[in-house]
């Protein structure tokens, strides 16, 4: 058996990348929601990276290599279509590869788009509904490269978020610091421009900010202690009822007074 699972009932595969795969439960989590979705796809056998990361780090040579190997063994299993949640792989796979492969032909989906047919068709998906502001996080491998801007904002707003946008969104959205292996390379400059998106959003009164990758997520978490930083697919799974929402601090109170009360009833009773 090659690189992947042998493909019996798809041609499309789930790639999810390595920089997901680096925080636990989170490949599990985007595949339940594409089961839940009724995505069809195949998954990775075997951990993998897209190669974007070696010629943003300047391993042209490397990246090439890398990404030439990648292809081949795609075409050995049987690949036609890719899906991903990662923003960095999309755009690796929409731009760099054609770019550097002459043979390029597998088709890249656009799951964003994909995802917002699939709710906008069948509403009864949608189990849980927040009434909630957000600010949106415009990723730039999404934004600037892909021009993707609409699709993950009409989700949420399905999901009964209303979003706040930065004075800077969309095609003038300022980097977070992780794009381009930035929180990698220089990560006091990352850590620098990351605060400053959470001073930006203090002052238009955001008390959380909805991103597209873990590793946004992971940066600006790491230099925010009042803005609360949500990843896409977790409110995906939230929104589909895979995850059950999180009880606020009132109700964790009442539910605490309630079995107080029950033990209580219980102790008189027995005596």
């Amino acid at each position: 058996m090659g690189l992947f699972n042998l493909f019996t009932n798809t041609s499309t595969l789930f790639f999810a990348g390595c920089a997901t795969k680096k925080y636990p439960g989170s490949v599990e989590l985007q595949e339940r929601i594409l089961d839940r979705l009724n995505i069809p796809f195949e998954n990775e056998e075997t951990s993998k990276c897209c190669g974007i990361s070696l010629l943003e780090q300047g391993y042209e040579i490397e990246g090439r290599k890398f990404i030439r190997a990648n292809f081949e063994n795609l075409k050995i299993n049987g690949i036609k279509r890719l899906i991903t949640f990662c923003p960095k792989c999309f755009k690796a796979f929409k731009q760099d590869y054609p770019e550097i492969l002459p043979d390029w032909n597998l088709e890249v989906t656009n799951l964003w788009d994909l995802i917002l047919e699939k709710l906008e068709s069948r509403p009864r998906l949608i189990k849980h509904k927040e009434n909630e502001t957000v600010g949106f996080q415009d990723s730039c491998y999404l934004g600037r490269y892909c021009n993707i801007y609409d699709s993950p904002r009409e989700i949420l707003k399905l999901l009964g978020y209303e979003i706040k946008e930065f004075q800077n969104s969309r095609e003038n959205s300022a980097c977070c610091g992780s794009c381009g292996d930035y929180n990698i390379i220089n990560p006091a400059v990352a850590d620098q421009m990351a605060k400053e998106r959470i001073i930006e959003a203090k002052r238009i009164g955001l008390k959380k900010i909805v991103v597209l990758s873990l590793e946004e997520c992971e940066l600006l978490r790491k230099n925010s202690q009042e803005i609360e930083i949500l990843e896409f697919s977790e409110i995906l799974a939230l929104g589909l009822g895979i995850k059950k929402p999180k009880k606020s601090e009132e109700e964790k109170i009442i539910e605490t007074e309630i079995k107080e009360e029950i033990i209580e009833e219980i102790d008189i009773s027995g005596n």
